[in-house]
């Protein structure tokens, strides 16, 4: 295959005798570097990077925003525990020219933009998972005599501690895991579906305490909620004082159309998760959580803590990062690229028996469900040997994940189509 070529394939053979496995495929390109939505491999081949490596480059690879912020900051600190030693610098040049980058900053900048209109803070964390953990023990400490934890069936909220004990999107992230949170699963309120089968899963000898959603399931399918029934969990929560936490590790930061998806809800949230496009790249997680549900409002000091998060150049990258994510005319303008692509998605599955459904809430984040894994399979690859490729990935069982970056073009999207229709056709 053309994107397998010799520096590649040495590549994966050095990687299995040095590296423990993964997620890593090896029919897959190794990266050498990247502009925009474009990915160049070690072997020199193209690729349309329609996966924004499953959302963390929201605004595409090496934005010259983020990378003069992370170098200037780089001139100040590059290495500080922010949990022990705060730190603080005012840019003298680049895209934060005269602008404070420390945690306090930029989580000032978190509660200004998230829709929780409550007291609230912040906490940094290095990942998704790390970030839905650390939300987790905000609600043992909301809610110390909750029975258990509810989740959504097929969520997916990480793979450490109790990020993975509300995750149930595949087996195998469990199979090396002790579970440590008791968690009710709940049908997924899916079009179609009804309250009162949420109602009846239940335990009806204890109230509902904590639910973690995804307001749009990624991992487990690119699932697209009913809004009405969704609202109507929502509410319900509010009723029975539960807490309501949306996981936006991938939907948040102008992924779905909003700046953030909780924006469809008719309720806000009582905390946001986010991660993924937060950092521009760099590893950052956070979570934005109501002050009010805690005892003293706040942490007992020492609780929970950490040695990487909001390190100063991921703080750098993040502030210059949500300059260009919460631009009110790129999230205008994602809205019309993801109808534009839906549509085009769509005329391709008209001549195509292979495709069952293309779905979406709205924006950059769709889903293209397939008839069976093995074909899912098959046009991915068929896309990357493709001359330009396509970078797609998979979601679920037998659905593709469109998630390019949010500052793609129609052009570039035009291209897209072509490759993807193309890598169909060949497997007719």
């Amino acid at each position: 295959m053309r994107y397998l070529g010799p520096r590649t394939a040495a590549y994966y053979e050095r990687m299995h005798k040095t590296l423990f496995s993964t997620t890593v495929e090896d029919y897959r390109p190794v990266i050498k570097k990247g502009n925009g939505v474009w990915v160049e491999d070690i072997d020199g081949n193209q690729f349309l990077d329609f996966t924004s490596q499953v959302g963390i480059i929201g605004s595409g690879q090496c934005p010259e925003e983020v990378v003069s912020a992370i170098g200037e900051q780089a001139r100040f600190a590059t290495g500080i525990i922010s949990n022990d030693f705060q730190f603080s610098a005012v840019h003298g040049r680049g895209a934060l020219l005269g602008e404070e980058v420390s945690p306090v900053a930029l989580a000032e900048k978190l509660i200004e933009l998230a829709p929780v209109p409550y007291p609230k803070k912040v906490i940094f964390e290095v990942s998704g998972a790390t970030a839905v953990s650390a939300a987790a023990k905000l609600c043992v400490l909301a809610r110390p005599n909750a029975p258990f934890f509810a989740a959504f069936d097929k969520a997916f909220h990480g793979r450490h501690g109790y990020s993975l004990d509300l995750s149930s999107s595949k087996q195998v992230h469990k199979l090396l895991h002790q579970e440590g949170l008791r968690v009710v699963r709940l049908p997924f309120p899916k079009r179609g579906a009804a309250f009162r089968d949420f109602l009846k899963l239940l335990p009806q000898d204890y109230p509902l305490s904590v639910l973690f959603v995804e307001i749009v399931q990624g991992e487990g399918g690119i699932n697209i909620p009913d809004l009405k029934l969704l609202n109507a969990i929502r509410r319900y929560a509010a009723e029975v004082g539960a807490l309501f936490v949306v996981d936006e590790v991938q939907t948040g930061l102008g992924r779905t159309g909003k700046l953030f998806a909780s924006e469809y809800l008719n309720l806000p949230p009582d905390m946001i998760i986010l991660s993924k496009a937060l950092g521009g790249g760099l590893p950052l997680g956070a979570v934005i959580a109501r002050t009010d549900i805690l005892p003293a409002g706040d942490l007992p000091k020492g609780a929970h803590s950490g040695t990487m998060p909001a390190s100063p150049l991921a703080v750098a990258a993040a502030l210059a990062n949500l300059k260009i994510l919460s631009d009110p005319v790129l999230l205008k303008e994602v809205k019309k690229l993801g109808k534009y692509l839906v549509e085009g998605l769509w005329k391709i599955a008209h001549s195509n028996r292979n495709i069952l459904d293309v779905d979406s809430l709205g924006g950059l984040m769709i889903g293209v469900e397939l008839v069976s894994k093995k074909i899912c399979e098959e046009v991915i690859c068929a896309c990357l040997s493709e001359e330009p490729g396509l970078l797609l990935i998979g979601a679920g069982q037998k659905t593709i994940r469109f998630m390019p970056p949010l500052i793609v073009t129609k052009e570039e999207i035009d291209l897209a189509l072509s490759i993807f229709k193309k890598a169909l056709n060949t497997l007719v």
